[in-house]
């Protein structure tokens, strides 16, 4: 079975690949990554966990398609390498009292028609795995508390791992709750 692989088009200057872009089954081409570490970003005062072998990249903000008639939280699309992608902006859906960094990302994560962006502050970075367990804080809002499988702290610091399967999900229930 042969593997499809990313290759940076190096006429798009806007397109932004993290080092940790790569598959860990293809951890030749990047050896700092290993199998159990993880890539972290911050939103607001939330800090999010995704395993190191998803394939993530930043994606110029320039490229943002807004759309009438949808969540707040719902920024637009983008055209990424002939995917529309749907972009997610975390603080305003959480609503957190956080105020945005004039300096935000994309954070594009996933290949091909399985992209999702979402808006973060700062650039994501790789930890390291030594994590200790952590509970839930009381004020995460619902339709988050069920997209978190994991709660752990590094640095004084809480991380919650994301699935993305379990946050479109709750997304689509809190959409459909909205309209109610």
């Amino acid at each position: 079975m042969e593997r499809e692989l990313f290759e940076l088009n190096t006429q798009d200057p806007t397109v932004k690949p993290l080092a940790t872009s790569f598959n860990s089954t293809e951890d030749h081409l990047n050896p700092d990554i290993s199998d159990e570490s993880v890539l972290g970003f911050r939103v607001g005062n939330l800090r999010f966990l995704l395993a190191a072998n998803i394939f993530c990249e930043i994606v110029d903000q320039n490229k943002v398609s807004p759309l009438p008639n949808v969540q707040p939280w719902f920024s637009g699309v983008l055209n990424l390498r002939g995917d529309i992608v749907p972009i997610i902006d975390l603080h305003i859906l959480l609503a957190d009292g956080s105020t945005p960094l004039k300096n935000r990302h994309l954070l594009a994560i996933d290949k091909g028609k399985k992209t999702v962006a979402f808006w973060i502050d700062g650039y994501p970075q790789m930890l390291s795995p030594h994590f200790t367990s952590a509970s839930a804080p009381d004020d995460l809002p619902d339709v988050l508390r069920q997209a978190i499988t994991d709660y752990s702290r590094q640095d004084q610091h809480l991380w919650l791992t994301l699935s993305l399967d379990k946050l479109f999900k709750a997304l689509s229930v809190h959409t459909v709750q909205d309209k109610d």
